[in-house]
């Protein structure tokens, strides 16, 4: 359950072209920057480039794989993407199913 700090964040947004990723990258990062959000470093680390390295340099890797949490409430949320294929991506709640997306 989210509140009132992450609740703009709680949406699924679905990704298709890179300027998609670089958006949701920068709304990431704003998060982090303005202490709404940690990183959360997972046992499978798929990514080639640091959060920090991706949002400053917006380079990724082929898989795009990063978690966060609510510094509040812990809700936790993924930016996830394969980008080798092209076959895009999300940024979504963690406990959201990424099939239920909606195009925004």
């Amino acid at each position: 359950m989210s509140c009132q700090h992450c609740q703009e964040l709680c949406v699924k947004y679905i990704i298709r072209t890179p300027d998609q990723l670089r958006k949701a990258i920068r709304v990431a990062k704003a998060a982090l920057s303005d202490k709404t959000l940690s990183e959360i470093h997972t046992a499978d680390n798929w990514n080639q480039y640091s959060f920090n390295e991706c949002a400053e340099k917006m380079v990724w890797g082929d898989i795009v794989d990063y978690h966060f949490a609510c510094n509040r409430c812990e809700t936790q949320f993924v930016l996830g993407a394969e980008t080798y294929h092209g076959s895009g991506g999300y940024w979504s709640p963690e406990n959201e199913k990424p099939s239920s997306i909606i195009d925004h």
